[in-house]
């Protein structure tokens, strides 16, 4: 079992390493939760039915269709409960987030990692191993964190129709509301098509709520029933309930994050090209640029003039640093500090 390795907090320094959104969160989530805060003394609903129906109007699904978490990484956690027993394999690529791998370790699985095709799924590679009797679970990140890649919609759809029926397949979506590639999978509606797909979806991201800790799956309801059993008992608390159910209505604050998202992506690429780093072409709330040198320097002496970023080196990628698409004021700082970072490895 390997520890996680969260994006760094220092004290006085603007946080640029975790892909929160640098607006905060939805003016609608904070009212309610501090409305709610009158029933902290009492259990929340234990099956979320309000923020369910909440979500299920937003897709337009079954709520049966959905089971809540404490971020959509314990429902990670709840599928390798579900469908691992012990020796069973996941299938997992080489280069994104570090808690499939946990969740399949949690629970005495076999973490397969399949090389990916320069930072992309290779669809094909996971095609081949997917027939295996003993894998039981497949992970999948679309935008793929920390790289920012989609996957191909041509591609997954015939990967989807090689799965064994018996084989869970999980797309984590956590960054899906920032993609604008047509061509990259909504796996959400695919979930009517496809019996073993669960879709993974997070407010803690383009809604700005990661300290509310409030995340979900979609899947056939088959699958939602049995992950259910395995889920904690009173898992998503009141307040984060509450908050998540106004921030499902405030498309105004959805929209002016993705503007801002937009325009900081931009303003990030054209300031990598300036420096002549390569980077990878994101559809999500980051940029991931090879710096070339040791990347944990690099982000040392980011942090030291200010502003905190994450190296790569737990995702695979040591000469890699990953950037949050922040404010104009906060990517002002990043550029000084990153400029003088730079020069100083």
């Amino acid at each position: 079992m390997k520890a996680y390795h969260a994006g760094e907090r220092r004290v006085g320094a603007i946080k640029l390493s975790s892909n929160e959104n640098p607006r905060g969160a939805s003016p609608k989530a904070i009212a309610a939760a501090s409305a709610a805060l009158s029933e902290s003394h009492i259990y929340p609903d234990g099956a979320a039915l309000e923020l369910k129906r909440a979500i299920a109007n937003r897709h337009g699904i079954d709520p049966g269709m959905v089971v809540s978490g404490n971020g959509s990484d314990e429902v990670m956690t709840f599928a390798a409960a579900t469908y691992l027993n012990p020796g069973e394999r996941a299938l997992i690529a080489e280069n994104t987030f570090s808690q499939y791998e946990f969740s399949t370790r949690l629970f005495d699985g076999v973490p397969e990692i399949i090389p990916m095709n320069n930072y992309r799924f290779d669809l094909a590679s996971f095609t081949r191993r997917v027939t295996d009797p003993d894998v039981r679970l497949v992970f999948l990140c679309s935008p793929n964190n920390p790289t920012g890649l989609t996957i191909p919609r041509s591609e997954f759809l015939p990967f989807m129709d090689h799965v064994p029926v018996d084989t869970l397949v999980v797309v984590d979506h956590a960054y899906q509301e920032f993609a604008t590639d047509p061509d990259a999978i909504d796996a959400t509606p695919l979930v009517n098509q496809f019996p073993n797909l669960l879709v993974l979806r997070t407010f803690s991201k383009i809604f700005g709520m990661a300290g509310f800790r409030v995340g979900y799956g979609i899947g056939n309801p088959r699958i939602i029933a049995d992950i259910e059993r395995a889920r904690l008992p009173f898992n998503t608390g009141i307040i984060a309930q509450n908050a998540a159910i106004a921030a499902l209505t405030d498309n105004e604050f959805v929209q002016k994050s993705l503007r801002v998202n937009a325009i900081s992506l931009e303003r990030l690429t054209i300031f990598a090209n300036r420096l002549g780093l390569d980077h990878l072409p994101s559809q999500a709330n980051f940029l991931s640029i090879h710096v070339g040198k040791n990347a944990a320097a690099v982000v040392e002496g980011c942090a030291q003039g200010g502003v905190t970023i994450r190296h790569l080196a737990s995702f695979g990628m040591p000469e890699w640093v990953r950037v949050t698409a922040g404010t104009k004021e906060q990517l002002d700082l990043f550029e000084k500090a990153f400029t003088a970072a730079l020069a100083g490895c």
